[in-house]
């Protein structure tokens, strides 16, 4: 099982993301990308934690990249109608994508256009735990509460989740097992109508990221039973962890930005130096701690060996998840 910590933003954070080993490629994007846009596919919904965070870092990184960055959705079956169109993109540097575990994921659930190898990453930016929310007046008080219920009522009990396959599928699914329940999954088409699901009275609860539900909580329309983290989370101090209820599982997401296989190097290099430099300005450090949202920066190095560590933990969640499938 995935046993990952996940950092809350930090000073310390921000302080090693301004002192990276390297120096910043200076080069401007036309040098060494052909001319025209930067394209970049989210395979959600709009309004997500995805969604949020990767358009928030394309609008901080235009400047560095002396280009528009113009972001399309596209989703749809967990995440795989976009990574399909995204595979087929040409690598000539002007073609990106969301780069997150739904990548080994998806294919393991159902026959798919792509795998790992049609897509390399360039850098890591962020990173989150799953929790599981009810509406504010869920007769759900407590995550015992729901436990009894969905005890009670097997294979009843509906969560809703971002689209079957990706990691709130999982994450919900890794949650039911150690928890001993079978739950009723519904899958949506990304996180904002998943939230509205359930706020529609559609569905009795769903695991998403924290920042995902941030304003619904604050708004006093939903509520988090508790985070699937090692630690609590600094934006609600308040909410238990599973770990803390007695049930060991930490699991959450990890976004990164990623690109077709045959991009070249030096298109890589000066994506991520844009990026990078993007991930520093005020505009987008300000926009992620003020909605929750975690900086977690590594580099295309450092995010290879990432992803060639927890790819196999991921792969085999996925795969016993897959022997329930319907």
């Amino acid at each position: 099982m995935i046993r990952r910590q996940f950092w809350t933003l930090s000073t310390a954070c921000i302080t090693a993301l301004c002192a990276m080993a390297a120096p910043l490629h200076t080069a401007h994007a036309a040098d060494a990308l052909p001319d025209g846009n930067v394209n970049f596919i989210i395979p959600v919904a709009v309004g997500g934690g995805t969604d949020m965070t990767f358009r928030a870092l394309a609008e901080a990184a235009k400047p560095h990249l002396n280009r528009n960055v113009v972001i399309a959705n596209l989703p749809g079956a967990g995440g795989a109608v976009g990574l399909a169109q995204a595979a087929t993109k040409p690598g000539n540097g002007l073609n990106l994508n969301s780069y997150t575990s739904e990548i080994f994921t998806l294919p393991i659930f159902a026959p798919a256009p792509f795998s790992g190898k049609d897509f390399r990453p360039i850098l890591m930016v962020n990173e989150d735990p799953a929790c599981l929310v009810v509406p504010a007046d869920s007769k759900f008080a407590t995550l015992e509460a729901f436990i009894a219920e969905a005890k009670a009522r097997p294979g009843r009990v509906s969560v809703g989740n971002s689209g079957f396959g990706n990691i709130w599928h999982l994450s919900a699914s890794a949650f039911a097992k150690k928890a001993g329940v079978d739950l009723l999954q519904i899958p949506y088409a990304g996180a904002a109508p998943t939230v509205q699901a359930v706020l529609g009275g559609h569905i009795e609860a769903f695991v998403a990221s924290p920042p995902e539900v941030a304003p619904q909580v604050a708004g006093g329309k939903l509520k988090i039973l508790a985070v699937m983290a090692d630690k609590r989370n600094a934006a609600f101090p308040d909410v238990p962890t599973l770990k803390e209820k007695g049930i060991d599982l930490s699991i959450g997401t990890w976004r990164a930005i990623g690109a077709p296989a045959g991009t070249s190097d030096d298109a890589v290099k000066l994506l991520h130096d844009a990026f990078a430099k993007g991930m520093r300005e005020k505009s987008f450090v300000d926009f992620m701690t003020q909605r929750g949202l975690t900086i977690r920066y590594m580099n295309t190095r450092e995010l290879t060996d990432f992803v060639a560590k927890v790819r196999p933990e991921f792969e085999a969640l996925a795969t016993e998840v897959a022997k329930t499938k319907p």
